[in-house]
């Protein structure tokens, strides 16, 4: 964006004993709490603009802006973070707190006044950080506005976030020509501290902010987020490699200078970045966080202005966004051509990148709207490079890059225009895939909640995270579609966490309902959890760990041959770490001779297993009541009864 001013009857006591016995171990699993979209009451607009969507797609929920006043640019909302259950979304007069522990029903637990646009925001832990890049008469909340001219402050303010109701204002940190954006940068050698590349670029209206600004690098001690400070000062560029008027191509767009950056994305997993910076694109080495290093510039005669850009998972690639016009006009349409004011996917191999085909959305907006390229992240579908973007006022597209040379929208939501023109920009701003669901901030209208449907959609819906800051893109991995690996060593196996089987030994070529517990404690609450049938490295069912990180389900192996079958109970969020057990398929008595056998194995046999066999069990309960049969009819032959 622009810089801007009941049971049953009892049994004999014996009888009761075994019942219960019976019960405990056959019981059948609950079953999971189900979320029923064909239940949930469909949300609407305040207003009546209830939007199109199309495709695998579906509008969850809506929340309108706290802070909106009017068409007051002063209240708009901005860039999301997320951490845990808490979503933070910024506006240029403040942040937002919500509880998306539902995300049906987003909570707002904080609206917090503290003006200062454009209000980018990014977590670490209980941390938020909150850009201001306009000139302010202080670093506090208190803060007005002042002129360029005007002694004043521009920066990072950070905040905790321990109670979200009650958000802590903590420190401040002063940058040159302020904080258009930040970009959070962990340190791989140091867990103790996060760097914040702080992108601003110049106005050329007085004070400090002329010239070409460089990216400052504020380092944050987590434990001390008042000591954070800037440490080091890094221009990408210098006079002959920063884009100026006089490289415009004619025919060509009118590229703004590069007089510093819009925006940047780190992909920490590569070791990469990269910058957004007005008439250029870069490509970064970012291995040595505190010193980012240079690995190519490039530009393209067809974008005007460098805004943002989004990895593919596997670094194959990154699609650069075109903010043509600054957020203020409608690109959207036929004047403007495919290729302006659109995405560009760049090919990435060997440190180089390589410029590929244009995709812009086909939806033609009115002119009253404004519509452009603007922020977004990677949706995690496993092997391909699936993108969820923001159009401004043409509202959101769900876009597969997986082919560089044909990208194509499959889904989008789009609402209705407000019927003119707003004074500033409006429409959706950014829009982030979350634990399952799609978050919209919307820079008047509020925050939107979609979620993609269908099969394809599965493992991303099936992804969680603790965090997110999606300038800081992580690197998705799926644990779940690849079988656990069980060790070879009886001692590691020693070691796996506890799995009972209830009953451990079924009868050979019977068909049998298997109960597996795994205790409190293993898995943390509510991941989702697969048990594994080692012999074919296939899933026999999944469910959902409970509050305590206990887990239970009843299985149904099927008839199977005599023999011993290995079991991986694994958690996505706990793996690599799973339990681990053995069901016996043997007759009673072999199974009786396999417990002892092992009870007598020692430290070499497989403890963490529980052998409790139900064949055995009901054999002893037979032998007792056929005792007691024989009991009552000595009774009766003594009293003479036939």
């Amino acid at each position: 964006m622009p810089r801007r001013a009941a049971g049953r009857a009892a049994r004999p006591a014996l009888g009761v004993a075994i019942a219960a016995a019976l019960a405990l171990l056959l019981a059948p699993a609950a079953p999971a709490a189900s979320a029923d979209a064909s239940v949930r009451a469909a949300p609407t607009a305040a207003d009546g603009r209830d939007p199109v969507v199309s495709g695998p797609l579906e509008w969850v929920a809506h929340r309108d802006n706290p802070f909106r006043s009017g068409d007051d640019p002063d209240f708009i909302n901005s860039d999301l973070a997320f951490s845990g259950d808490h979503l933070v979304q910024g506006n240029f007069d403040g942040f937002s707190v919500w509880d998306i522990a539902e995300p049906a029903d987003p909570e707002l637990l904080a609206a917090v006044v503290c003006p200062g646009g454009q209000g980018d925001v990014s977590a670490a832990g209980e941390l938020v950080f909150f850009s201001v890049d306009e000139p302010m008469s202080n670093d506090g909340c208190d803060a007005g506005r002042v002129a360029e001219t005007e002694p004043h402050w521009e920066g990072i303010r950070i905040f905790d976030l321990s109670d979200p109701r009650h958000p802590e204002y903590v420190a401040a940190v002063h940058t040159r020509c302020g904080s258009h954006t930040h970009t959070l940068v962990p340190d791989p050698a140091r867990s103790d501290v996060v760097y914040l590349y702080i992108s601003s670029y110049s106005r050329g209206d007085g004070g400090e902010c002329q010239g070409r600004n460089p990216v400052q690098i504020v380092e944050v001690p987590l434990a001390d987020p008042a000591a954070a400070r800037v440490a080091n000062t890094v221009d990408y560029f210098d006079d002959a490699t920063a884009f100026g008027p006089g490289d415009r191509v004619p025919g060509g767009a009118e590229t703004r200078a590069t007089t510093g950056c819009h925006d940047m994305t780190a992909y920490p997993a590569k070791g990469l970045a990269v910058a957004a910076c007005r008439g250029d694109g870069v490509l970064l080495d970012i291995a040595d966080p505190l010193h980012p290093r240079v690995l190519q510039r490039v530009r393209d005669p067809a974008v005007a202005f460098w805004h943002s850009g989004i990895f593919a998972n596997d670094g194959s690639a990154v699609v650069f966004q075109d903010e043509l016009g600054d957020g203020f006009i409608n690109t959207c349409s036929p004047a403007f051509g495919a290729d302006r004011g659109a995405d560009t996917v760049w090919g990435l191999a060997d440190g180089r990148l390589e410029r590929g085909a244009t995709f812009k959305i086909a939806r033609v907006q009115d002119d009253a709207e404004k519509c452009v390229a603007h922020s977004g992240g990677v949706v995690p579908v496993p092997d391909r490079f699936v993108v969820a973007q923001a159009w401004l006022e043409g509202g959101v597209s769900i876009i597969d890059f997986t082919d560089p040379a044909a990208p194509v929208e499959i889904a989008s939501f789009d609402r209705p225009g407000y019927g003119y023109s707003m004074d500033f920009t409006a429409g959706i701003w950014s829009v982030y895939f979350y634990n399952g669901y799609l978050f919209a901030s919307d820079m008047y209208d509020g925050l939107e909640v979609l979620r993609l449907t269908g099969p394809e959609f599965a493992d991303a819906a099936r992804y969680v995270s603790g965090e997110l800051n999606p300038q800081t893109q992580p690197e998705f991995s799926w644990v779940w579609r690849e079988a656990p690996v069980v060790p070879a060593d009886a001692g590691e196996r020693a070691a796996l966490p506890v799995a009972e089987l209830s009953p451990a030994s079924v009868p050979p070529g019977v068909e049998e309902h298997v109960v597996v517990r795994v205790p409190a404690g293993v898995f943390e609450p509510g991941e989702t959890v697969d048990v594994w049938w080692m012999p074919e490295q296939r899933v026999l069912t999944t469910g959902t760990a409970d509050a305590d990180g206990a887990f239970r389900a009843e299985l149904a192996p099927g008839a199977l041959a005599a023999g011993a079958y290995g079991l991986a109970v694994r958690g996505d969020r706990s793996a690599p770490a799973f339990a681990y057990a053995v069901l016996e398929a043997a007759e009673a008595a072999d199974a009786a001779v396999a417990s002892v056998a092992r009870v007598d194995a020692g430290a070499s046999a497989t403890p963490w297993i529980a052998v409790i066999g139900a064949a055995g069990l009901l054999g002893a309960g037979a032998l007792v009541v056929w005792s007691a049969r024989r009991q009552r009819a000595a009774v009766r032959r003594r009293a003479g009864a036939p």
